[in-house]
């Protein structure tokens, strides 16, 4: 399994504020108010780094979109709802890359420093690697083409066929990959070949 650790410290100070306690906010000793709250904002606005961790979430089964029986869109169409549940190798990975943070931390003598719990999630950030693109079906769900191999006429054009994320965002890379699947699309619908 791969991953990453990403260092950075990219919030507008409202953006700080707000954040509270994890994401790069402020320890969980700072009340959040009041005059404290203030000069912890001064102070540790200036003097702070976060390292996230970025892994693959692995298939599971269960997990998958489908639209809603009851709650309905602008358009009075049935909502789109996704049913998520982390891998339980993805929770454990949460907890190894959570000890390296710390060890890096340790490393670099941080007059302050504390971790996010590594909980299961209820929402999803940056879902990748579900369905690989490759040339063999037994392995791979899509192909270069962004089709997938069981259903021809069905493209997959997101970050699913990012296997592993090469940084934090990955919506430039999941962009460029959707004008790529357009294009062939384009070209496959003028061959008749869909």
């Amino acid at each position: 399994m791969k991953f990453l650790l990403d260092a950075r410290f990219d919030l507008t100070p409202i953006a700080f504020a707000l954040n509270g306690y994890g994401n790069g906010g402020l320890p969980p000793e700072i009340p959040l108010w009041g005059k404290e709250f203030k000069a912890a904002l001064a102070h540790n606005y200036t003097r702070t780094v976060e390292i996230v961790s970025h892994g693959t979430s692995l298939p599971v089964e269960n997990n998958s979109f489908s639209l809603d029986t009851d709650i309905k869109d602008a358009w009075g169409l049935p909502a789109l709802r996704m049913t998520y549940k982390d891998h339980p190798d993805d929770l454990r990975l949460g907890v190894f890359l959570k000890a390296r943070i710390m060890e890096l931390l340790d490393a670099t003598d941080a007059k302050q420093k504390w971790a996010s719990a590594v909980e299961e999630q209820d929402f999803a950030y940056h879902l990748l690697g579900t369905c690989r693109m490759g040339k063999d079906a037994k392995s791979s769900v899509i192909n270069a083409d962004h089709r997938t191999h069981d259903v021809k006429n069905l493209f997959l054009c997101d970050g699913s066929s990012l296997v592993t994320s090469g940084r934090g965002q990955p919506t430039l890379t999941i962009s460029a990959l959707a004008y790529r699947a357009a294009d062939r699309i384009t070209a496959l619908a003028r061959r008749g070949e869909i």
